[in-house]
């Protein structure tokens, strides 16, 4: 086998070789000399040509021209050589061009550019030092256990969603080529996909593949997978450049997960923002004068905002309506819940129904326009000051209590099932005729189920030992005091729940 370079070491192919191969960009006399090279190699062939037919036909003639028999040896030695520094050219500016391809993408990575112009920029590149007719780049969530489309190219518009669909109802790890490589760790070239069943099958035209893995700090997070129209369409040099250029392809991918990140708890903050303006929007701006009973009510949002709730209502000169509530879930979802519970019940209440009716009203409303499993737990109730009642529900809340004078406790608890959840409740109502010295406490969970440190609750014995100890202030310094004390109880930093109280006394 005629070897790819000469054996000689002192000659002028091989001075140009080490100039293309330690150069740091060819010089303008190694561009020369290499034009000079490419201009005596056609010289060559052309002369090969001529000799080869001069020298058939001597022998045809038979004669022996031993001559050009040299000549065409001589010629055909110089043509052989001059190849050889041809091709070495062409793989030494493969390798400059995927260096300065590489370079621009550790740019881009280094920039401000959006991580799919990164990523596009790395496959668009890679097909400049790889012929490839798809390519795809596939990341593995560790949460779900499967693989993910991140960017396809090459592929039909049919096909692309074919293979999304795929993906989506779930391709686990181990599954197809690039779920083996992710597996595995390992690259996978299959020159011949119809005989590999591990193919999975979404192009139509492709017959060979190849895919390598993505690691990021020695751990695998997904697969660059390449395809071909051709059989037997890789090299070994194709698997080294794919290898490398997955590597820029990890770093893009772990910059899009903190982009993600960033993105996501920003929107939640906005969200956070927008829940605690909406909930701040619909509480009471001041207490209503309404002697002689003393009001006061207060809500401290947790950090993520639930739907937490009271209200005092003037409907007459003599009837104040009182309600609290607690809404599922956390952020706007659950601002708007309330909002949409607190307007219903506005309506309703200056209708002149009973509490159960107005409940049971409310109770329709919220089935009806609610999303399942989103459902309202509240006390609504009248206070009459000019009889001295109060009349009220309770909608599956934590009970209220009225504190005597004497300091025992009776619990609000009259009533029936939460709001939202079901049609048609009927709601059972009552009424307590009040003293002077009386004290109703209303609140939600976020007061009596408070955690410290250690998980010990605030609990309603801590909540009813702290009213009889602070019953001679006045009704918002009660609140005030009691609000103080569940935050100094709970742990500090600790992502709890909202805290709502009201006070309302018979002075």
């Amino acid at each position: 086998m005629t070897p790819l370079l000469p054996a000689s070491s002192n000659s002028t192919e091989t001075s140009l070789i080490h100039d293309l191969l330690h150069a740091e960009s060819p010089s303008s006399a190694s561009r020369a000399s290499f034009g000079d090279r490419l201009e005596l190699l056609g010289e060559r062939l052309h002369e090969l040509a001529d000799l080869s037919g001069r020298l058939v036909q001597s022998l045809r003639d038979g004669r022996t021209d031993t001559d050009l028999a040299d000549r065409f040896l001589t010629v055909w030695r110089e043509a052989v050589r001059g190849e050889a520094v041809l091709e070495l050219f062409r793989e030494v500016e493969r390798e400059r061009q995927e260096n300065q391809t590489l370079m621009e993408i550790s740019m881009k990575l280094s920039s401000s550019s959006a991580i799919e112009d990164v990523l596009h920029t790395i496959l668009d590149s890679l097909r400049q030092v790889v012929n490839f007719d798809a390519a795809g780049i596939f990341v593995y969530n560790r949460e779900m256990g499967q693989l993910e489309i991140d960017m396809l190219v090459g592929y039909e518009k049919s096909e692309r969603q074919k293979l999304h669909q795929k993906f989506q109802e779930g391709v686990k790890i181990g599954h197809g080529i690039v779920g083996t490589v992710i597996q595995t760790g390992q690259p996978i070239y299959d020159p011949d996909v119809r005989k590999d069943r591990r193919y999975i099958a979404a192009r139509e035209g492709t017959l060979s593949e190849l895919a390598v893995p993505i690691l990021l700090r020695g751990e695998v997070i997904g697969a660059l997978n390449l395809e071909a129209d051709r059989m037997d369409a890789f090299s070994e040099r194709d698997l080294r450049s794919l290898t490398t250029f997955s590597n820029h392809a990890g770093v893009a991918l772990e910059r899009a997960r903190a982009d993600r990140i960033r993105l996501h708890s920003r929107r939640m903050q906005e969200e956070i923002s927008l829940a605690r303006k909406i909930q701040a929007s619909f509480l009471p701006t001041k207490t209503p004068d309404f002697a002689p009973y003393d009001l006061a009510g207060t809500n401290f949002p947790s950090s993520e905002v639930g739907g937490d709730y009271f209200d005092f209502i003037p409907i007459t000169q003599t009837d104040m309506g009182v309600a609290v509530g607690d809404v599922t879930g956390h952020g706007v979802g659950a601002a708007l819940l309330m909002a949409n519970f607190r307007a219903c019940l506005r309506i309703e209440s200056r209708n002149n129904f009973t509490v159960r009716a107005i409940l049971s009203k409310v109770n329709d409303y919220l089935y009806e326009t609610n999303l399942p499993e989103s459902f309202v737990t509240a006390v609504y109730g009248v206070l009459d000051r000019q009889n001295h009642m109060f009349s009220y529900a309770n909608a599956g809340h934590n009970p209220p209590f009225r504190m005597r004078r004497d300091g025992s406790i009776e619990w609000l608890q009259v009533g029936g099932l939460l709001l939202g959840a079901f049609p048609n409740v009927d709601y059972e109502e009552t009424a307590i005729r009040l003293e002077p010295g009386d004290i109703l406490v209303f609140y939600t969970d976020g007061v009596t189920e408070a955690y410290d440190s250690a998980g010990s609750e605030f609990g309603i014995d801590r909540l009813t030992s702290l009213v009889r100890e602070l019953r001679d202030l006045p009704a918002g310094e009660m609140v005030r005091r009691i609000s103080d004390s569940v935050h100094q109880f709970q742990m500090v930093d600790s992502v709890q729940d909202d805290l709502t109280i009201s006070v309302i006394k018979y002075v």
